[in-house]
C-alpha cells in the first residue's frame, strides 16, 4: 500500500506492506533458474570446427612423418595457423554465444519494460482521479445527508461510463464500512480491519491499497485508491472513496497486445510474486524472486525450458506506484527470435559488427595463411620431389576452405538473427510509443467529459454567462483546482452558449474571459452534442490558446439536467508538446553515441507532424518515395523500411494506433496517428 500526497510526483511517499497471502492465494514455490544456455546452432557449428580442428592436427602430423625434411617447415608453419584458429574458435563460440543472449534481453527485456510502464503510466493517472472525485460536490453531499436530492448511484455509474478502468466505485463512512457502492447500493456491513488501522492516519493524501478485501469480494485481490472526503472549506472528515481498478482486465489487454503469439507476460508485486500471467503454469502468488533479474534466465514449467527476463518499472513523473515488476518469458523451443513476420534486411551483414566483425576478418586470414601455406608447400614439394606432401597439401587446403566457410556461415547466421531482432526491436518501440500515446488521449476524453459533469460547473455557468461576477470567480476556482491536479493541461476554459469565454483555470490567461472561442475549438459540433457521453476534439492545429503551438483541444456541453439545456461547454488545452515529445523519448534506446542518434516522431494520416524528437525533421524528405504507404497504414498496421536521412542509415518502423478500449474503436471519434522509430545503422 502507497501513501500519497493527492498531488502526483510533488511531495514523498510513505510506504507500508500489507500481506499478500490469504485463503485465495496458492501455496507459494520458489524457481530455481539456470543461465541461458548457447543455442543448438553454437553448438552444432562449434562442433563442425572442433572436427576440422582434430582432422587438420592429424594431417599435418601424418605429413611430418611422410614427407622429407622440406616439407616440416610447411607443416609447422600450418600447426602456428592452427593454435590461432584455435583460439579463434573459442572466441567465436563465445561472441555467438553473448550476441545471442543480447537478442533475448532486448526482445525479452523490451517487452517486459513496456508492458509494466504502460500500467505505470494508467495508474499515475487515476493517482489524478482520486483527487478530484473526492472533492466532487455531489459525493460530498451524499456523504452529508444520503437521503438528499443526490442520486448517488446515477452519479457514480456516469462516472465509470466514462472512466471504463474502474469496476466500482465505493463510498465508506469514517469506520471503514461500506455505505453504498455500484455494487452493493445499500451499503453493507463489510470491514477491513488492516485497512481500517490506516484510515484514521491518511489525512489530505491518498493511498493505493492491494489485498484480498471483503469491500472487494468479487476479486481475488483489490487494486483500490482511497481518499478522504471532507466537507466543503472544511476539515471535518465525512468518510472515504474508493476507486477499484480493473487491474487484471487492464493487464491482460497489455498482455494481447504485447505477445505476439510467441511470448508470455506476467505481472508480479514488487516482492515478485505472480498478480496476472498470461501461462496458466505461473500460479497467483507464485514466487519469482530470483527468477531473470539481472539478465535472461531459464525456468522450467511443466518440463519446458523458458527464457525469461523480469523488469521493475520505471517512475512516471515521480509516480512509482507500488513496486510493479513484469517478466517475459517465451518456449526455448518455439524459436520466438526467429518467428518475426518480416523479411531481414538485404544488408544484414551491416549489423554484424564489433567483435564478431573482427572475429570474421580474422577467419579470412587464417584461411588465406593456410593457402599460402599450401602454394608454399607445392613450391617445396617440386623442389625436393617430395611428392607424398602433395596430397596432404591437398587436404590442409580443403580443411582451410571449410573452416572459413563454417566461420562464414555462423556469423551469418547470427546476422540473419540480429536483422530480425532489430526489425522486431525497432518495430517494438514504435508501436509502445502509439499506444502510450492513444492511452494518453484516452484520459483527455474522459476528463472533458466528467467536468462538464460537475454540479459546481453547471450551477454557476448560467449566471457567469449573465455578468455574475462571484459566479465566475466560483468556476475559475474549481477548475483551477481541477487544473492543479490534472498538470497535462496548460488551460481549462469554461464557455457559454454564445462561445463566450467565462472562466479560465490559469490566472495568465484571464485575458481570455469575455473573448470568442477561437474557430479552431469545434464550438458548433460540441454545443449539439445531445449525450453527457459524448465529446468533440479539434484537428490538431495551431491554437492561439496554446501559444501558437499545435495542440488537440478537447470539449464538451454542459447541460442542465433541470431542463436538459445545453447552457454551454468545457474546453481542456492538452499541453501536447513535452508530453508528445516524452512519449517519444521514453521509448527511444539511450546511448552515449554522439551521432547519429535515434530518433522518432508522430504523423496524422494527413501528413501533419504532430511530434518529433528530431528539430526541423522533413517528413517527405525522410520517408521519400515511401511517404504515401506509411500515411495509409491503419489500425495496428505496421511495415518496416530502411531509410537513408541527412546523409545516416537507419532501421524504421512505422506502426498505427488501434484506439484503447471504447476511444476511437466505438466512440465515433476517427484520428490515426503513425508513429515512426528510427534506429541509426552504424
Amino acid at each position: 500500500m502507497t501513501t500519497r500526497s493527492l498531488s502526483p510526483g510533488l511531495t514523498s511517499r510513505v510506504d507500508t506492506r500489507f500481506s499478500l497471502s490469504g485463503t485465495h492465494s496458492t501455496a507459494s514455490r520458489t524457481h530455481a533458474p539456470r543461465a541461458l544456455e548457447p543455442p543448438a546452432y553454437v553448438k552444432n557449428y562449434d562442433s563442425q570446427l572442433s572436427h576440422l580442428d582434430s582432422w587438420l592436427a592429424i594431417i599435418a602430423l601424418v605429413g611430418k612423418v611422410a614427407s622429407r625434411s622440406g616439407g616440416n617447415g610447411v607443416l609447422d608453419r600450418v600447426t602456428e595457423v592452427q593454435n590461432r584458429f584455435r583460439l579463434l574458435r573459442v572466441q567465436l563460440a563465445k561472441a555467438l554465444t553473448e550476441e545471442y543472449a543480447r537478442e533475448y534481453e532486448m526482445v525479452l527485456g523490451g517487452r517486459a519494460a513496456i508492458a509494466v510502464d504502460m500500467l505505470v503510466r494508467n495508474l499515475f493517472e487515476r493517482s489524478a482521479d482520486i483527487g478530484f472525485l473526492s472533492t466532487d460536490s455531489s459525493v460530498r453531499a451524499y456523504m452529508e445527508n444520503s437521503e438528499g436530492e443526490v442520486n448517488i448511484q446515477q452519479h457514480l455509474a456516469r462516472y465509470v461510463a466514462k472512466y471504463s478502468v474502474y469496476d466500482d466505485v465505493m463510498l465508506l463512512d469514517l469506520e471503514g464500512k461500506l455505505r453504498t457502492s455500484l455494487k452493493f447500493p445499500e451499503g453493507n456491513t463489510f470491514q477491513d480491519d488492516a485497512l481500517l488501522q490506516t484510515l484514521p492516519h491518511l489525512n489530505a493524501g491518498y493511498i493505493e491499497y492491494f489485498a484480498s478485501t471483503p469491500l472487494a469480494p468479487h476479486q481475488q485481490r483489490a487494486l483500490l485508491f482511497i481518499a478522504p472526503i471532507y466537507q466543503a472549506e472544511s476539515t471535518q472528515r465525512l468518510g472515504y472513496l474508493a476507486l477499484s481498478f480493473q487491474l487484471n482486465e487492464e493487464v491482460r489487454g497489455i498482455f494481447e497486445e504485447l505477445a505476439d503469439g510467441a511470448f508470455e507476460l506476467a505481472l508480479l508485486d514488487s516482492n515478485s510474486k505472480v498478480v496476472v500471467s498470461s501461462l496458466p503454469q505461473l500460479a497467483l502468488n507464485e514466487s519469482l524472486s530470483q527468477v531473470g533479474t539481472s539478465g535472461v534466465g531459464v525456468i522450467v514449467l511443466q518440463g519446458k525450458p523458458y527464457a525469461c527476463r523480469q523488469v521493475a518499472g520505471s517512475p512516471y513523473q515521480g509516480y512509482a506506484g507500488l513496486g510493479w515488476r513484469c517478466l517475459a518469458l517465451t518456449e526455448l523451443s518455439n524459436g520466438a527470435l526467429r518467428k518475426q513476420n518480416v523479411n531481414p534486411p538485404s544488408t544484414e551483414a551491416e549489423l554484424v559488427k564489433g567483435e564478431l566483425s573482427n572475429i570474421r576478418h580474422q577467419a579470412a586470414m587464417i584461411a588465406q595463411q593456410l593457402n599460402l601455406a599450401v602454394i608454399n608447400g607445392h613450391i617445396i614439394s617440386v623442389r625436393h620431389k617430395a611428392l607424398e606432401l602433395v596430397p596432404v597439401l591437398h587436404q590442409i587446403r580443403e580443411i582451410g576452405s571449410l573452416t572459413d566457410q563454417v566461420f562464414e556461415e555462423s556469423i551469418a547466421t547470427l546476422s540473419q538473427g540480429m536483422s530480425l531482432t532489430a526489425i522486431a526491436d525497432v518495430t517494438m518501440r514504435a508501436f509502445s510509443m502509439v499506444s502510450i500515446m492513444d492511452r494518453n488521449l484516452y484520459e483527455r476524453a474522459n476528463d472533458v467529459r466528467w467536468w462538464a459533469l460537475d454540479e459546481r460547473i453547471r450551477r454557476q455557468l448560467l449566471p457567469a454567462s449573465k455578468g455574475d461576477e462571484q459566479a465566475r470567480q466560483e468556476l475559475s476556482a474549481v477548475i483551477h483546482a481541477i487544473n492543479t491536479l490534472y498538470t497535462v493541461y496548460t488551460t481549462i476554459l469554461v464557455f457559454d452558449q454564445q462561445g463566450i469565454i467565462v472562466a479560465v483555470s490559469d490566472n495568465n490567461a484571464a485575458r481570455l474571459v469575455g473573448t470568442q472561442v477561437p474557430e479552431s475549438l469545434p464550438l458548433a459540433a460540441c454545443l449539439t452534442i445531445d449525450s453527457d457521453q459524448g465529446y468533440v476534439v479539434s484537428a490538431f492545429t495551431k491554437s492561439e490558446l496554446y501559444a501558437n503551438g499545435g495542440t488537440y483541444v478537447y470539449c464538451a456541453p454542459v447541460v442542465d439536467f433541470t431542463n436538459h439545456a445545453v447552457i454551454g461547454g468545457i474546453a481542456t488545452v492538452f499541453d501536447a508538446t513535452p508530453e508528445f515529445r516524452q512519449i517519444l523519448a521514453d521509448n527511444l534506446p539511450t546511448t552515449d553515441v554522439q551521432l547519429p542518434l535515434p530518433f522518432a516522431l508522430f504523423v496524422d494520416a494527413e501528413g501533419r507532424l504532430i511530434s518529433s524528437t528530431l528539430p526541423d525533421i522533413s517528413l517527405p524528405l525522410l520517408l521519400d518515395n515511401g511517404y504515401e504507404d506509411v500515411l495509409s497504414l491503419r489500425n495496428g498496421e505496421r511495415c518496416f523500411k530502411q531509410l537513408e536521412y541527412e546523409g545516416n542509415r537507419y532501421l524504421t518502423a512505422m506502426v498505427a494506433s488501434t484506439g484503447y478500449r471504447e476511444y476511437k474503436r466505438n466512440d465515433h471519434y476517427r484520428n490515426d496517428v503513425i508513429a515512426i522509430t528510427c534506429l541509426p545503422i552504424t
